[in-house]
């Protein structure tokens, strides 16, 4: 897109938020998972521990352990109760990605598992989402509908907009809520927010981004839900100006990148370069990297 409002204005920065490492064996009731996986640190200067996460099986809802004084974050826990298995899980995928009209290996992953493979969705099930849309700009639900409409066709996965919710942001989200969505993984969560509400949106921060990964014991990994927080604030202001619903997609799309495994790049080309600038939107490398995600194997043991 062309414009001088967007060619001179200060790029506002992502930050994809870390991936959530859980785990179950396949003998014990309970593990106490792993460090989580790095995720980017370009906003704060320095990376955030994700912490750990206990893992067990049962009827309730999960619960966050609350931390204890003085307890170092890399010792804090989460408790989360895991949804029977293989939920709407079909034996193909329900779509098929889109392959790039042109190769780049301008992408990188947040997330690999130990054969080489990017940790994806199951593409054999919908993608259920819910919109926390109480502060959405004017026409933000279309904006949403569009990003969601793009990627879907870049990766083949499908999405299911579940409505609304009025479930606040967390940076601890319990990826299983039977009491609010039912005997399944949480939906992705995508949330129109503040500062205020999501301090890690302050500062130059338009936007954060991920998704939880699971896996049994030491086996492949698959996402199973995630969230995204949007600054509802700032892209109000984007969205008063000349190409404004261009840029908020874009930042949109960026975030999305990232709940699907996208880790930021180093190429300003890219949209998924930390800096969002003009709203270009999918470039090569973006489109190569949701291609190779959207071959993820299927999960019916999730």
């Amino acid at each position: 897109m062309d414009g001088p409002e967007f060619r001179d204005r200060t790029p506002r920065h992502s930050s994809a938020r870390t991936t959530w490492r859980v785990t179950r064996g396949l003998a014990a009731a309970a593990v106490i998972a792993g460090a989580a996986f790095l995720a980017a640190g370009y906003i704060y200067g320095d990376p955030r521990f994700a912490g750990l996460f206990e893992v067990s099986r049962g009827a309730g809802a999960g619960t966050a352990v609350p931390s204890e004084p003085g307890r170092p974050a890399s010792a804090q826990a989460v408790r989360t109760d895991t949804p029977p298995a293989g939920f709407e899980e079909q034996d193909e995928p329900l779509g098929r990605p889109q392959k790039p009209a042109a190769a780049s290996s301008s992408y990188r992953f947040l997330a690999m598992n130990d054969d080489g493979t990017p940790v994806g969705y199951s593409p054999c099930r919908p993608l259920h989402f819910v919109v926390n849309a109480a502060l959405a700009p004017e026409g933000a639900a279309r904006l949403v509908e569009d990003a969601i409409g793009t990627i879907s066709r870049a990766t083949g996965i499908t999405f299911v907009d579940d409505g609304a919710t009025a479930e606040a942001p967390s940076q601890s989200r319990i990826p299983y809520q039977p009491a609010v969505y039912g005997e399944r993984w949480a939906p992705l969560l995508i949330a129109w927010t503040t500062p205020d509400q999501a301090p890690q949106l302050k500062g130059p921060v338009i936007g954060t981004g991920g998704s939880t990964h699971f896996s049994f014991g030491a086996g492949p990994k698959s996402f199973v839900t995630g969230s995204l927080e949007l600054d509802a604030p700032q892209i109000a202001e984007d969205l008063s100006r000349k190409d404004g619903a261009a840029y908020a997609t874009a930042v949109i799309l960026h975030e999305l990148g990232h709940v699907m495994g996208l880790e930021h790049v180093d190429d300003p080309v890219q949209l998924m370069y930390p800096e969002i600038g003009a709203p270009d939107g999918l470039a090569a490398g973006d489109r190569n990297g949701l291609y190779e995600l959207g071959k993820a194997q299927c999960r019916k043991d999730l």
